[in-house]
């Protein structure tokens, strides 16, 4: 029997989609033509070439492509004797040919990519699927055939023992921060699987792989869609622009295989996915390293505006590794103490090689200034975002104390609701640990920064003495401006509501966009609370209506948005400018 028709076979006994064409020959027809549009076409020989074809070309382009677990995980017998799932996130186009590029050079297999159909462009497709890509349909909507022969085409491949993959966020991040998971393959995949035969039915384990790059190629055509520009369609002619990273540098890619999750014995198949998704979403975002680029955005976009010597950026990046250190954030290996002023040194030059950094000064004279040029931040922020969810605790912290010293907080009270209000703004930018972990990471960094191991809960710093106080401050104060352009972004957003709110009764989101960005021109030219540049983002300012929309400030009913209540939302305006303006006023950094 000829391969095809043995892929036919299969994907047509699957119980789900057999019973739904039984006796119907146009639907089976449908079928046939469904599983070619969907299908690899994988030859060994092929991705042998292509191979080393990449060998000799795309690998050149990057310092290293480094490939390891998070513990010590035997990948190569886990797909011997398990149905796996790799679940990558996505930050470029070379997410794919990177991963698969390791795994067939490592283990001399392939895995089965699930890749847009977008991506299935005249001659580059078909080489695609040469290598083991099949291709999906980005939405289905209710063709029920379609989505039970892509089902069934995951039972033949479940089936047949293969590795699979796919893209959990259902696209490249546009932020640098993960996103949330798309649930439609993980339910299908959790559907097939059921349906498998004894005989074929291996355990079902779901590897999350982290993907983080020292340098994305794309990511300025990525930033330019995050501020509004319209996502151009792939073609042949997009996917040679890739060939333009020849004109940059682009350090090293790291690829970290995860702990494997397995889904949870839950009877509900909704909730079952949902629980799935995010266990291996946390994993991800657990297992991203911080690399060398990553943390000088983080410092460097720390400050609006300015310059900062080595001599500052330095130490800087030792407290952060420090912090990681203790608090177990993996960070790439050419971070390691022996080698960190060199990678550093390598990373800055990479910024500034790639026209994202300014050099100001003369080196061999010793007086040298690095600054973010002011039409990057936005790119920059791109990296720091890939890293900005190890250090949200540290920042929150940071924020609490402050309003300790101005007297905002006077008790246990005040103080466990100003940390669970700031952990609910955060909320719509990232996905968080639940309260109970939060306030115990909270009592972590506590205890670090004092150096008090008998601290037994949150409760107890409200009674600390003035010096243990001090030591909390400058222990998160490097992270003290980590936040701030999301907190910016949401006191636009506020402004921008009340000023709408004076005019209209009510509005529409294109009268909110408008307006924002007059609010947002206004307000940084002012310079008074608005400091930061990358504060105007529209993701952002959308979370921030749902935020306003879940707090009961803002009433959504047919697309026209309203404030509840006028008094209370001026009191919520007014909090939001005190917190900016009281970090603005308490900046310790650092002893």
């Amino acid at each position: 029997m000829s391969s095809i028709n043995k892929l036919r076979q299969i994907v047509l006994s699957y119980p789900r989609l057999a019973e739904r064409v039984k006796g119907r020959d146009d639907e089976i027809e449908k079928v046939c033509r469904i599983i070619d549009e969907i299908r690899a076409d994988y030859s060994r020989t092929v991705t042998k070439l292509l191979v080393k074809f990449m060998r000799h070309t795309f690998v050149r382009l990057y310092d290293s492509i480094n490939f390891d677990s998070s513990n010590d995980l035997d990948f190569e017998q886990l797909v011997k004797t398990k149905n796996v799932i790799l679940v990558p996130n996505h930050q470029s186009h070379a997410d794919y040919m990177a991963l698969n590029y390791v795994i067939f050079k490592k283990y001399r297999f392939s895995v089965y990519v699930a890749g847009g159909v977008n991506l299935n462009i005249f001659g580059i497709g078909k080489l695609f699927r040469k290598c083991g890509c099949f291709f999906i349909r980005r939405s289905f909507g209710n063709d029920i055939l379609y989505k039970l022969t892509l089902e069934a085409y995951l039972y033949y491949l479940l089936h047949e023992g293969k590795p699979i993959e796919f893209f959990f966020e259902g696209g490249r991040s546009r932020s640098g921060k993960l996103l949330s998971p798309r649930y439609g393959l993980y339910h299908m995949l959790l559907e097939a699987h059921e349906f498998l035969p004894d005989d074929k039915k291996r355990e079902l384990v779901f590897v999350p792989v982290s993907i983080v790059h020292e340098y994305v190629p794309e990511h300025r055509t990525l930033t330019m869609e995050l501020e509004g520009a319209g996502k151009k369609k792939e073609s042949l002619r997009q996917l040679l622009k890739v060939f333009k990273v020849f004109f940059y540098q682009l350090g090293s890619i790291h690829i970290r295989l995860g702990k494997p999750v397995s889904p949870k014995n839950i009877s509900d198949r909704k909730k079952q996915v949902q629980t799935l998704a995010f266990d291996c979403f946390r994993e991800v975002g657990r297992n991203m390293l911080v690399t060398p680029s990553s943390l000088l955005a983080l410092i460097l976009l720390d400050g609006p505006s300015g310059a900062l010597k080595w001599e500052e950026i330095f130490p800087r990046a030792k407290k952060i590794l420090n912090f990681c250190d203790k608090f177990e954030i993996p960070y790439t290996k050419s971070l390691i103490d022996e080698h960190l002023e060199r990678t550093l040194e390598e990373a800055i030059d990479l910024f500034i090689n790639n026209s994202k950094v300014d050099e100001i000064g003369e080196r061999n004279l010793g007086h040298v200034f690095y600054a973010v040029k002011e039409n990057r931040r936005g790119d920059m922020l791109y990296f720091k975002n890939t890293i900005l969810h190890h250090f949200l605790v540290p920042w929150i912290i940071n924020v609490a104390w402050v309003n300790v010293f101005n007297g905002t907080i006077i008790d246990t009270k005040s103080f466990n609701d100003i940390l669970l209000n700031l952990r609910r703004q955060l909320e719509y930018e990232f996905y968080l640990p639940t309260a109970k972990q939060f306030f115990f990471q909270a009592r972590e960094v506590v205890r670090w920064c004092v150096g008090k191991e008998d601290l037994m809960g949150i409760d107890g710093v409200i009674n600390m003495v003035p010096r243990d106080f001090y030591k909390i401050v400058t222990g998160v104060g490097v992270f003290s401006k980590s936040l701030v352009y999301i907190h910016e972004a949401y006191y636009i957003s506020a402004l921008t509501i009340k000023a709408l709110a004076s005019e209209l009764a009510e509005f529409k989101m294109e009268d909110f966009w408008k307006k924002s960005r007059e609010v947002y021109e206004w307000q940084k030219g002012i310079g008074r609370v608005i400091t930061f540049s990358e504060s105007f983002s529209k993701p952002i300012l959308k979370n921030s209506i749902k935020y306003f929309i879940h707090q009961n400030n803002l009433i959504c009913e047919n697309g026209f948005y309203r404030v509840r209540d006028t008094e209370e939302f001026d009191w919520l305006l007014e909090s939001l400018e005190k917190d900016l303006m009281d970090q603005l006023s308490f900046n310790i950094r650092e002893t």
